[in-house]
């Protein structure tokens, strides 16, 4: 059995743990600037919102999605710290770019880049957590990175509207973006690229891999790994949504100011976020160890997930502010609880030298579902209904996503299922 280095009580380890979370906080707030302003940047440029959430979506998400699948087969053999540090910079600078957007072109340009640079974060993160957390504990290290997502959302929402309602949108864009090269000096000193090490359990053994095409047939044929991706994908859209439209439909729906909103939604979605991750890895990572099984991390979504579909109606049809986000921060939790199980399992099914790709093609349901196809279709529900509801249209775009929690469910039964099969 190899022995992981964080286990041994590596302080660098630990700092290389620290320093992915802050990454992915940084990537996650920079997500959420847009979202935060999407009233403001529609005007003065003129958009609509269908639009907007091809901005804030599809055009986002395609290329930071087929960004990382290029980049997943490097992670797998390259440096990682250096492939991270340079996905950084860019983002940084692009971030800082959007503040100076003249139209719809230019605004999905800085994007595209955006997109580009933060494919880095996702693959490296979980190839280096392989190689320092047991799979015992992988879920709880993996837990503790994904919190940075809803760290991320609940400072970013904040920072944004404070800083737009103060220097404006352009210059809040600014700010965020220099904010990401500090981040970029600190990680050069503490991070470093760990061994590689090879899975001592695993419910599928890898084989070895050599080339991007037989990696990518690997992962694919990994029996439950394209159901448990799918889950993920639907799993994803109610975060996606919240992000991406939260932020407009309070303001809109309930009359929140802009500079108010982001303290109102972030904390709500942040914390129940957090909880949740935290809550749900620790969980898996005991059903693991009592069930000596990966697989039996899925319990967790499996149960969870369903509960949140009364809350995300809640959510939507609340006729307060204050049930409004009593609402999100519930299904907030309920469905972040099953993330890091979801996660853990498939990078972990597919083995160690193909870990960056598989977590790139989960990411990429992830972000085709739930970052691209979601929102997108929020966006268009909503501007076919302003002639029929106003400014309340918004409210019957979101609706359409109720259904998702019980889809994401159905994946899972249907991944636990193949990955059981395939394990007797």
């Amino acid at each position: 059995m190899t022995r992981h280095q964080s286990d041994a009580g590596d302080w660098r380890a630990k700092t290389t743990l620290l320093a992915l979370f802050l990454a992915n906080t940084l990537s996650w707030g920079d997500r959420a600037l847009l979202g935060v302003v999407v009233d403001p940047v529609k005007h003065d440029l003129l958009l609509t919102d269908t639009q907007m959430s091809l901005l804030n979506g599809a055009i986002f998400i395609a290329f930071n999605l087929f960004a990382g699948l290029a980049i997943a087969h490097w992670v797998d053999r390259g440096n990682r710290k250096l492939i991270l540090l340079g996905g950084v910079a860019i983002w940084s600078a692009a971030t800082a770019l959007i503040g100076a957007a003249s139209g719809f072109s230019s605004l999905a340009a800085a994007l595209v880049l955006v997109g580009i640079g933060e494919a880095t974060v996702f693959p490296v993160a979980l190839s280096m957590i392989g190689d320092l957390r047991a799979p015992a504990k992988r879920p709880g290290a993996v837990a503790f990175f994904h919190s940075g997502t809803f760290v991320g959302l609940i400072g970013g929402s904040i920072l944004a509207g404070v800083l737009a309602s103060v220097h404006g949108w352009r210059w809040m864009f600014v700010i965020c973006g220099i904010g990401g090269f500090v981040l970029l000096l600190a990680m050069m000193v503490v991070v470093r690229d760990p061994e590689r090490q090879r899975d001592d359990i695993k419910l599928d053994p890898a084989a070895e891999i050599e080339g991007p095409g037989r990696a990518l047939s690997h992962v694919l044929r990994t029996p439950g790994f394209v159901t448990l991706s799918l889950a993920i994908g639907f799993l994803s859209t109610i975060g996606a949504v919240l992000g991406t439209w939260g932020p407009a439909f309070l303001q809109r729906s309930h009359g929140v100011p802009l500079a108010q909103v982001g303290a109102v939604i972030g904390p709500a979605v942040g914390f129940g976020g957090i909880a949740g991750t935290m809550i749900g890895g620790i969980i898996a990572n005991r059903l693991i160890v009592w069930r000596r099984s990966e697989r039996a991390g899925l319990m967790v979504p499996l149960v969870a997930t369903p509960l949140a579909t009364p809350f995300l109606l809640l959510f939507v049809f609340a006729p307060t502010t204050g049930g409004a986000m009593v609402a999100a921060g519930l299904m907030s939790f309920l469905i972040a609880l099953g993330i890091a199980p979801c996660f853990a399992l498939g990078s972990g099914i597919v083995g160690s030298q193909a870990r960056a790709l598989g977590s790139t093609l989960m990411l990429f349901a992830a972000g085709l579902i739930g970052n691209a196809l979601a929102p997108f279709v929020v966006g268009v529900v909503s501007d076919f209904l302003v002639p029929r509801y106003g400014v309340e249209s918004l409210r019957y775009g979101l609706a359409t996503m109720i259904v998702t929690p019980v889809i994401a469910t159905a994946f899972l039964l249907l991944a636990y299922r193949q990955s059981r099969a395939a394990s007797q």
